[in-house]
């Protein structure tokens, strides 16, 4: 094989394109992948699992994986038809190999945990899952609680406990008997997972990916990480999401890389987020990867000196603010490296080159073998023009075989951009004249609380539901900690009298996601309105901004708050605190003074 590019800019993905795909994959499905790389690295470290920040550590080598994910594929094949195996696992040292051994003799579904059961129900029996595996009694997550309402649900669910010492139903008692020889190879063509994805409905949207998707993600979320033979990378991301379960598992492995997972929550785990640093020297990281919470949280627990082997923090699950950017590399001493991309693209489609510039506010280059192109927000305009922010389309090996019973591919024309069918990425943005993505809005105006993606539709849904409300509008209120918290604004119908909590009590029994339950409810005497008549959820959004930065800073005064061209939220207080420009850059939010001296 033809040794791969260094990734420094726009022409070393040319570079890696003069040769056809196939020659950069280490297997066309995933349990090749898996079974080529433990054969080639065999012994060597490819999982440590740390239950604790410095308790002992699991360890697995690339031979362990392989055999475990052999074992379990043969105890799933077992099943009459070609199952559907969904889990709710935290990240358990045995996760991964679930996952590998599912995609090779079924499908996998891996469900967000912390799901109200009534969602994880709907899901479980659109799929036709056969097969759910489980945390069991020591579990935080609250999955034990929900397991008997899904029972009961599903009788003929067969439920399997993983991470437990003893007791009926556990996976090593469901796997005796079961070991015969390993299914047949799928084909790359082949549904080899389900992911959940963001929606309008009270379900979420099932997201087809195939193992040709997969294979391919595997080797492009390496090449664009910049992912080495012998690599240590740490990982506190959820294993139900496809960053988590491949940048964080499928695609080090493919490059001989060594993950260390930051125990069963990750970085839910306040202890791991604030032993980051020392993990990180004791292991010898060379990359970290989070979404801006984590980074931000990083920056305010860092003490120097850095790490001496960690090359850059990969961020990526919502743009990072350039200000915070910038902060992480003047406190660190560490570069950032942004990606952009979404669950039907099975992961990404740009990255910032790893060994070449970093642009604050970009999201990177386009990847290998992944078209871009920007479509005019005026209807039927067509493409926009250069430097205009419009709709970000997008197509790759990547994309996803389209959505669980539905009718349509999700895929889209895109006059203007060329044939074939585009992805609507749903992201608002521009290229620079060297091809930089910005991202500067969504166009559904999705929340993103913590790297996940919540529909404010969801909410509205709920709240529209009450009979005493006539108006409602759901958008994120800014916070240090998780990026964005759902916020409601609601208006009273004629002649009610509403009060806030007991609408939220009401409505949340609607909303199937607890990270979707408003954190707040405000009653207005009426919506701000567009000059169309639409409910200006620009200026809601500058509301909940303003009602952030009083909590955060108590002893200013909000002179102003406006929305620049690029959607960002610039505030002028008086007095100014001395840390001003540090709390509104972790609020995602931009000080006028600062704004005004970048723009002389």
């Amino acid at each position: 094989m033809t040794d791969k590019p260094v990734f420094d800019g726009p022409e070393s993905v040319a570079c890696v394109e003069r040769e056809p795909l196939e020659h950069w994959l280490q297997g066309s499905t995933v349990p090749d992948i898996v079974l080529n790389i433990g054969k080639a690295q065999g012994a060597a470290l490819a999982h440590r699992f740390l239950a604790t920040p410095d308790g002992p550590p699991i360890n697995q080598s690339f031979s362990d994986i392989a055999i475990r994910t052999q074992r379990y594929a043969a105890a799933f094949a077992s099943a009459p038809e070609k199952p559907v195996v969904a889990s709710l696992l935290p990240a358990l040292p045995e996760a991964l190999p679930l996952g590998y051994a599912a995609m090779w003799a079924g499908i996998y579904l891996p469900i967000n945990p912390f799901l109200e059961p009534g969602a994880i129900i709907g899901m479980l029996e659109s799929t036709g899952a056969r097969i759910l595996l489980a945390e069991g009694r020591s579990g935080k997550q609250g999955v034990a609680e929900k397991l008997g309402a899904i029972s009961a649900a599903l009788p003929d669910l067969e439920i399997i406990l993983c991470g437990e010492e003893e007791g009926e139903g556990r996976l090593e008692e469901w796997i005796e008997g079961k070991e015969s020889a390993p299914p047949p190879m799928p084909e790359p063509s082949d549904v080899a997972a389900y992911f959940h994805t963001g929606g309008t409905t009270g379900l979420p949207k099932i997201a087809r990916l195939t193992h040709a998707n997969l294979a391919y993600m595997a080797f492009l979320a390496g090449w664009g990480g910049d992912m080495r033979d012998g690599d240590v990378i740490l990982c506190g991301m959820p294993l139900f999401h496809v960053g988590g379960l491949i940048f964080g598992g499928l695609a080090p492995f493919a490059a001989g890389a060594s993950v260390v997972q930051l125990g069963r929550a990750g970085y839910r785990d306040r202890a791991m987020i604030e032993g980051l640093w020392e993990i990180a020297r004791r292991e010898g990281a060379d990359i970290l990867f989070g979404p801006p919470t984590v980074a931000i949280a990083a920056i305010d627990l860092f003490k120097p000196p850095a790490p001496p082997n960690v090359r850059h923090w990969v961020s990526s699950a919502a743009p990072l603010p350039a200000a915070t950017h910038r902060r992480f590399t003047e406190t660190t001493g560490i570069a950032v490296k942004e990606a952009w991309g979404l669950t039907e693209a099975s992961l990404v489609l740009t990255f910032m080159p790893a060994l070449g510039e970093s642009r604050p506010g970009s999201v990177g280059v386009r990847l290998p073998y992944c078209e871009l192109g920007i479509v005019s927000l005026t209807p039927g305009a067509g493409p926009a023009k250069a430097g205009e922010a419009g709709v970000i389309m997008g197509r790759s090996p990547g994309l996803f075989a389209g959505y669980l019973g539905r009718d349509t591919d999700g895929l889209e024309t895109a006059p203007g951009l060329g044939d074939g069918r585009w992805l609507n990425t749903g992201d608002v943005g521009y290229f620079d004249e060297d091809g930089y993505l910005f991202i500067t809005g969504r166009a559904k105006d999705m929340i993103l609380r913590g790297g996940h993606n919540i529909d404010p539709a969801t909410i509205e849904e709920a709240f529209g539901a009450l009979d005493d409300v006539s108006a409602v509008a759901a958008v994120g209120r800014p916070d240090k900690r998780v990026g964005e918290l759902p916020v409601c604004y609601v208006t009273a119908a004629p002649g009610k009298s509403v009060d806030p909590s007991d609408l939220l009590a009401r409505a949340v029994t609607m909303i199937a996601e607890r990270a979707a339950h408003p954190k707040a409810v405000h009653v207005l005497a009426a919506m701000p309105l567009t000059a169309v008549g639409k409910i200006d959820k620009v200026a809601l959004r500058r509301d909940a901004a303003v009602r952030a930065v009083r909590e955060a800073l108590p002893a200013a005064d909000i002179v102003s708050a406006r929305t620049d061209s690029s959607g960002r939220i610039v505030m002028s207080l008086s007095p100014v605190p001395e840390n001003a420009s540090v709390v509104l850059s972790s609020l995602g939010l931009v000080l006028a003074e600062e704004r005004d001296q970048a723009d002389d």
